[in-house]
């Protein structure tokens, strides 16, 4: 039987000789294996690393499997992640109130070794099919950055998050400065080489918890949480070092941007956001235009 190679299984039992009988059966077949023994040691573990599937019992002290499941189904970042219930009931009303909590399945007690990695695999690659999906919806397909679409989603998002915990963001939009002169004397090529290449260095130097966004052809955003625009000076310089290293047929790599910040109280909508950093980048541009 084909398996799942280092996916990350999550039992939730408070039964000790369920859990040593599921990990040995997932550990034998290259499933890492996190246990939490009960509902809220589970809702706390799963913000430390997401699993892929989540095998989770319906009978509990404290709190029962269907709250749990509840709890978990109510988060962004948990809601995809397939939970399969573990039951010994023999009640229909118990296992359709297990899949009204949002349980995709569920694997009776005793455990049959067959069927436990039956119905494990097909909802972990099920699940790894709708993320690969997932990300090639919220993705641009020459560079890997994140789409335009995406891009609105996560300033909705991110305007919410800071409205609940009181906090600015920074957003910025960028601008190669040369790549039409590129692409009319060097070809559309090197015009997509020189793409790519802001798109790596752009990736180098921002934090994991930042957003790059292409918005189209040479047009970049990026959305910095948690950051004030006084922080923006020494960051454009560092990502102009990095790209100033570059060049693509002679031509030296350099873009324009336009930062704008985010205030807890502001009611601006995220197509004002972009409007805003964009009309800062056009303004920076003609600057450099009536300089030279």
């Amino acid at each position: 039987m084909d398996t799942i190679h280092d996916s990350l299984i999550m039992i939730v039992d408070d039964s000790e000789q369920n859990i040593r009988m599921l990990k040995s059966i997932l550990e034998k077949n290259n499933y890492r294996v996190t246990v939490a023994r009960n509902g809220f040691e589970a809702l706390e573990q799963v913000k430390i690393e997401l699993p892929s599937l989540i095998l989770l019992d319906i009978v509990m002290p404290d709190m029962d499997g269907i709250e749990t499941c509840r709890r978990l189904k109510a988060h962004d970042d948990m809601k995809d992640i397939p939970v399969v219930f573990i039951t010994a009931l023999s009640e229909t009303s118990e296992k359709m109130r297990a899949f009204d909590a949002g349980g995709v399945d569920y694997i009776d007690r005793p455990f049959v070794k067959e069927e436990v990695l039956a119905r494990i695999n097909v909802h972990v690659k099920l699940r790894e099919t709708m993320e690969t999906l997932k990300k090639l919806s919220v993705t641009d397909e020459l560079t890997g950055a994140f789409n335009r679409r995406f891009a609105y989603q996560m300033l909705e998002r991110q305007i919410r998050v800071a409205r609940r915990e009181r906090e600015n963001f920074i957003l910025c939009y960028c601008d190669i400065d040369n790549l039409k002169s590129v692409n009319d004397t060097c070809g559309h090529e090197a015009g997509d080489t020189l793409i790519k290449t802001m798109v790596n260095s752009l990736l180098g130097i921002i934090r994991k918890s930042d957003f790059l966004f292409r918005m189209g052809g040479d047009e970049f955003l990026i959305l910095f949480p948690g950051a004030k625009c006084s922080e923006s000076a020494n960051l454009i310089e560092r990502i102009r070092d990095s790209l100033n290293k570059h060049k693509i047929d002679d031509y030296q790599i350099d873009f324009s941007f336009g930062f704008v910040e985010y205030s807890f109280e502001s009611n601006m909508t995220p197509h004002d956001l972009i409007k805003a950093a964009d009309a800062r980048m056009y303004k920076e541009k003609m600057k450099k235009k009536n300089k030279a």
